[in-house]
């Protein structure tokens, strides 16, 4: 298939992409931020009416919500209609969000309506309705991802701290159940939650010890707690603001890496597009090519994030972007098997030009087929 960027529009094509940038980014205009503001407020309006139909129900509520998820349910059509690659559009997270609201707030409100249900199982869609509402506004908040990237940083600390959480755990929990009477501690089970209570600095207070030995223990382990909570939360802290540093270039190949996956490019795509940008047919991509790559994709950014971006792709650091490199920084997930299948193939072939070696190791294919 004939890459997309480059692929003469239709008509049709003309009105799906404006649909597609319509609702996909919000900067694209200022109808397209005028709908993500509209859409937001509807979403916490909904939010807001599911609140009031727990405390305060009423029998015109049900309606006025199942009247509410039109216009969700026409805009995730259109996002359909007006997607790149249709292929690929129920694999991306906020469609399969979208859907799965749409069907577990529809689907009960209909059966109240209709059939006029009512008990616990009617209840329990109606307390987790705001929340399943609220998920809608993941895409709204592109922001949410440097929060993860954050947690996955800090992630690698996870085991050591797990470890130390349950030496103090196990230990103090078998220290207190034989310390205190059983009067007091009437099990192993209350004792583990005594002591993850405290480890916590929570304190409930519905459990607390009674000797002079179960007292003492349980005072070195606030002093324990309060040394050991901090330290995951130092190291969370630490990689946030180090996320946060560099939140402007990891929105950016966010927003890259999300839009050439939805529009379903394939890596003969990429290699017809690197060609494009290869205006010198060397075989690399200089700064100054690599920089227009992203007007292709409506992406705007200064040149300093744009040349931070160019120090991603280009891994070896000679101050070029080959094709391997371009690929690998497009599909993160695909680098390992490029870096250890693609090379290990391109040093079995004779040598070609710069361009068709790489190309050739990356698809894997002969440079006769080419």
């Amino acid at each position: 298939a004939q890459c997309h960027l480059m692929a003469p529009e239709t008509t049709l094509r003309k009105l799906q992409r404006k649909v597609w940038h319509l609702l996909e980014d919000s900067q694209s205009s200022y109808f397209a931020t005028m709908y993500a503001s509209v859409s937001m407020f509807g979403i916490l309006a909904c939010v807001v009416l599911c609140v009031v139909a727990v405390l305060f129900p009423q029998p015109y509520i049900p309606s006025v919500l199942l009247a509410l998820e039109v216009p969700f349910v026409v805009e995730l059509a259109l996002r359909f209609f007006a997607c790149p690659n249709w292929h690929v559009f129920w694999f991306d997270s906020y469609n399969v969000v979208d859907l799965f609201v749409i069907i577990a707030s529809t689907v009960p409100t209909l059966a109240e309506l209709q059939l006029g249900l009512d008990g616990d199982m009617a209840l329990a869609c109606k307390v987790f309705t705001p929340f399943l509402f609220l998920l809608r506004l993941l895409r709204r908040f592109e922001h949410f991802q440097l929060l993860t990237s954050a947690f996955s940083v800090a992630a690698e600390a996870l085991p050591v701290l797990l470890y130390t959480l349950f030496l103090m755990s196990l230990f103090h929990a078998a220290a207190i159940y034989l310390l205190e009477p059983r009067d007091v501690i009437i099990s192993l089970q209350d004792a583990m939650w005594f002591t993850v209570v405290t480890i916590s600095t929570v304190g409930y207070g519905d459990v607390a010890p009674v000797t002079p030995l179960g007292k003492t223990l349980t005072g070195g382990l606030i002093l324990m707690s309060s040394l050991y909570t901090a330290i995951p939360i130092g190291i969370v802290g630490h990689a946030f603001s180090k996320v946060w540093e560099d939140r402007e270039r990891l929105l950016l190949l966010q927003q890259l890496r999300r839009r050439i996956a939805r529009a379903g490019y394939t890596s003969r795509d990429l290699l017809r597009l690197f060609h494009s940008l290869d205006t010198d047919a060397n075989g690399m991509l200089t700064f100054e090519e690599f920089k227009a790559f992203f007007p292709m994709l409506h992406l705007k950014m200064s040149d300093t994030v744009c040349f931070q971006v160019f120090q991603t792709f280009d891994g070896d650091g000679q101050g070029g972007v080959d094709f391997l490199e371009f690929l690998t920084g497009v599909f993160p997930a695909e680098r390992y098997y490029f870096k250890t299948i693609g090379r290990s193939e391109q040093a079995t072939r004779p040598v070609e030009p710069p361009l068709l070696n790489s190309t050739c190791s990356a698809l894997g294919r002969s440079p006769s087929t080419i």
